[in-house]
């Protein structure tokens, strides 16, 4: 009787071994297929988001373009620190313009008056890096002559904000050879710039590079790189 009854434990144990390795079983394809659903939603959410705020982007842009050429049309010298006065006192601030935080610049157009745009939505991704790539090398000039001015020592990298997200522009003690002349081949993530300088602690290379292109300039040359025609 007694080998009966362990007989029965024994075939009791083995079933409720069985019923938690299925219910083990079971949660992890549960956990699996909510894993699945997380990575295929998310990037859809994400995209969607990017359009409705590239579309607001756009919007606000257009709201800026028009009074630009309003003013324009009252005064066909507008130059382009009296269209930035116009773009801000028609909306916002200059870093709220695009809903992604990009940063919005004018572009001289033909008949003398500017096109306001964006550095994040900008279609061409060639003047997209040129004017990113402008401004930043714009600002590091103005950050090292406020330093020279106050006598500070420039060796440290810069900071730059440029289209919400904080930039670091790396001091190199020279021309890097990775990204000199037409070599922008070297994988990186997001966007990236360096600069050295001369002896009078000036820029004397500048280089920019993105996604899609590279700027490159130099005091003797000036802007070269993949997002300029050749010449």
């Amino acid at each position: 009787m007694s080998k009966i009854i362990s007989r029965k434990k024994k075939v009791e144990n083995k079933q409720e071994e069985k019923e938690q390795s299925f219910r083990m079983i079971l949660w992890l394809l549960v956990f699996v297929v909510l894993i699945l659903a997380v990575m295929v939603i998310l990037p859809l959410i994400q995209n969607r988001e990017n359009k409705a705020e590239g579309y607001a982007c756009t919007l606000a842009i257009r709201r800026a373009q028009d009074a630009v050429l309003v003013e324009f049309l009252s005064d066909p010298e507008l130059t382009e620190q009296q269209a930035y006065v116009v773009v801000d006192q028609s909306k916002l601030a200059r870093e709220d313009l695009c809903p992604s935080g990009g940063t919005y610049f004018l572009v001289p157009i033909s008949g003398g008056s500017w096109r306001v745009t964006c550095g994040l939505h900008e279609e061409d991704t060639k003047l997209r890096t040129q004017i990113n790539a402008a401004y930043v090398l714009e600002t590091v000039q103005n950050q090292l002559a406020a330093r020279r001015r106050s006598e500070m020592s420039i060796e440290n990298d810069l900071i730059i904000s440029l289209n919400g997200k904080a930039l670091d522009v790396k001091l190199l003690a020279g021309d890097n050879g990775l990204r000199r002349g037409t070599d922008y081949s070297i994988d990186f993530d997001g966007v990236v710039s360096f600069f050295s300088l001369n002896a009078a602690n000036e820029v004397n290379w500048f280089v920019y590079a993105d996604a899609n292109h590279a700027a490159v300039w130099k005091p003797s040359t000036g802007w070269s790189g993949d997002a300029y025609p050749k010449t």
